[in-house]
């Protein structure tokens, strides 16, 4: 059982701390607070202090726990896990609407309403494990990728925007040609990144087998596989629930009922990732046309009256479905392996050994 809860709020430079002691729901002491440099040298005096404070409680009694902030909270994270303590990342999301109301607003009282809520809900904790350093390098150039990608379509939609216009000048001509020169030294990075991303997965056996099982469906290519796998931590961050991962993506619907007055019907949400909502987007596209099960089953419903935009979501869960059974059984996509049900295709492939 846990009885010290060390709320951490991270920020750039420093991090604020908050160590509570209690007994089940009941705090037992004063809380304490602390500030300290977000590096290692404050990581040392953030474990110093807690346990000048916690003398006489075992480490296995202790609870770090803070908001993940991406790289913020990494450093520390990585720390506590490499000393063996337990360490929470929660969803600063979840943290925020816990809390209640809230007159005070400042990096201690967020400290202090963390060390809060891990106390409450300690029995929900998902302990922190670091990512592979594999996956933790796919992660990078991948997002370095996805940064050049956004990078390139801006410096096109500006040099188009000028040949829009009829009346040529020097400013134009300047902006056309850079555009231009900058245009192809993007496009360059962005297939020096595509071979990184070959050289990564190449490297791994772990993430070569799951590549190869995903990237076999239809309209799963590289960039799609590769988030996939980064946002999923290879599959193991949503205990293989394709229902979670559904919702995370932004695909999962949800209905609002409430008495007589309030009855809508189950829509998704737009509290998603939509960068890697856009990317399944695609990829559903491509099973559209390259997938004759996938087209049949898009045919029928639309023959059936069904809004284009509900089939394509309907696609994109199926397809969700598919890649997390695959993963989990290790099989590879086969279109012929297919069943009815209830007039409906189900496109969950055979188990089959590969």
């Amino acid at each position: 059982m846990k009885k010290i809860f060390i709320g951490i709020d991270f920020s750039k430079e420093k991090f604020d701390a908050t160590l509570i002691q209690a007994e089940g729901l009941k705090e037992c002491a004063p809380s304490v607070h602390e500030v300290f440099d977000n590096k290692t040298s404050g990581y040392r005096r953030l474990v110093k202090w807690v346990k000048t404070h916690a003398e006489g409680f075992t480490a296995d009694t202790w609870l770090f726990c803070g908001e993940n902030t991406g790289g913020y909270s990494i450093g520390l994270s990585n720390y506590v896990y490499a000393s063996g303590y337990d360490m929470w990342l929660e969803c600063a999301y979840k943290i925020k609407h816990s809390a209640g109301i809230q007159r005070v607003k400042n990096d201690k009282a967020d400290s202090r309403t963390i060390a809060e809520y891990a106390m409450r809900n300690y029995d929900k904790m998902i302990p922190y494990k670091p990512q592979s350093a594999s996956l933790t390098c796919l992660r990078e150039v991948f997002l370095y990728r996805h940064s050049l990608v956004r990078q390139k379509v801006a410096l096109q939609v500006r040099r188009d925007e000028k040949r829009l216009t009829q009346e040529k000048s020097e400013a134009r001509a300047f902006v056309s040609f850079t555009s231009k020169h900058l245009i192809t030294e993007v496009n360059k990075a962005i297939a020096k990144c595509d071979q990184k991303i070959k050289d990564i997965i190449a490297s791994d056996d772990e993430l070569r087998e799951v590549f190869d099982i995903i990237t076999s469906m239809p309209g799963i290519g590289i960039q799609n596989a590769t988030c996939l796998m980064v946002y999923t931590d290879n599959f193991r961050k949503f205990d293989l629930n394709s229902r979670k991962i559904g919702c995370y993506y932004g695909i999962a619907p949800f209905g609002r009922q409430s008495g007589t007055s309030v009855n809508s019907r189950p829509q998704v949400s737009p509290f998603a990732n939509r960068m890697i909502k856009s990317l399944l987007s695609q990829a559903a596209l491509a099973a559209i046309k390259f997938d004759m099960n996938v087209h049949n089953y898009y045919q029928r419903l639309i023959e059936r009256g069904k809004h284009p935009l509900l089939v394509h979501n309907n696609i994109k869960n199926k397809m969700l479905h598919i890649l997390v059974a695959m993963v989990r059984d290790r099989v590879k996509y086969n279109p012929d392996n297919v069943y009815g049900t209830s007039n409906e295709v189900s496109l969950a492939p055979q188990v089959l050994n590969i």
